[in-house]
């Protein structure tokens, strides 16, 4: 028997694993930029590295991770890390936590648990079943209920220091800003400190220059529309805020090893990446 009512409801959680290349050519499931959608990590094998607001934290086995559409964010997974992400779209009827938190679950129970949600999400969202996305919002709706329950007041109420103030207000002012072609003493004269004090308070939190992280910010993107879009190089580099095509192939070039079109080229069919399976979002 088909039950109309349960068909042709609109998609709003997006389910992937990390295993996998993030990178697909799906701009839903993209996990780098602030593309407004909410995400969740969930780690259960390897080790990783999070940055959200500006301050990175490395973290390992059974550990959650939840970020709202707001806030600027970057994953770094291995390739020999396994898990899962979703990926919300903000109109869903879920109802989110306010804040982002990380959580590292060490008791085996707690973890169990937290798998079984997890995995009855992706063996949901892999199936055809009639209501298949009331059922997965309804799940990670139990997911993140489950969570807060076990997080209690650890992730609430933390003071936060000049240093995560900063780092805050310099990716959010980045996120905003990056195309724009600004320098680091653009960002620093807006933040109103000095280049020096940005980037020793910037490599003390996330192990890179505030120089790095704009550059990181402006490569991830020109990554992105080489990848999922047919624009030509000149085009992608007038959008990032170069003054010439050949300035930008040559700042490619220098950190990918490979010019812009050879990059294209060569991920065409979506290979995964040799070294790491990187999702972005300063």
């Amino acid at each position: 028997m088909t039950h109309s009512h349960l068909l042709n409801i609109d998609e709003k959680v997006y389910v992937g694993s990390l295993a996998s290349n993030m990178r697909r050519p799906v701009p839903e499931l993209r996990m780098d930029g602030q593309n407004g959608f909410y995400k969740i990590i969930w780690l259960s094998k390897g080790n990783g590295r999070v940055m959200i607001d500006g301050q990175t934290r490395g973290i390992g086995p059974n550990t959650f991770v939840f970020v709202p559409a707001s806030i600027p964010h970057v994953f770094e997974v291995g390739l020999n890390t396994y898990g899962t992400y979703i990926a919300i779209d903000p109109t869903s009827k879920i109802q989110f936590p306010s804040h982002s938190f990380i959580f590292a679950l060490l008791n085996i129970m707690q973890q169990t648990d937290i798998s079984k949600t997890v995995d009855a999400i992706v063996s949901e969202a892999a199936s055809e079943l009639p209501g298949k996305e009331i059922n997965i919002e309804a799940l990670v709706q139990m997911l993140l209920v489950h969570i807060l329950r076990l997080t209690g007041d650890k992730v609430e109420n933390v003071k936060e220091t000049s240093a995560q103030r900063l780092m805050r207000k310099f990716t959010r002012i980045l996120e905003a800003r990056y195309h724009s072609g600004s320098g680091l003493s653009d960002y620093a004269d807006v933040l109103g400190v000095t280049t020096t004090h940005l980037s020793r308070v910037s490599r003390s939190m996330n192990g890179k220059s505030a120089g790095q992280l704009i550059q990181d910010r402006i490569l991830s993107e020109a990554q992105f529309l080489l990848l999922n879009s047919d624009l030509k190089m000149q085009d992608i580099s007038h959008k990032l805020g170069f003054n010439s095509p050949a300035y930008f192939t040559r700042l490619f070039n220098a950190k990918m090893n490979q010019t812009p079109k050879d990059y294209r080229k060569s991920r065409a069919r979506g290979p995964e990446e040799v070294q790491r399976i990187r999702a972005r979002g300063l």
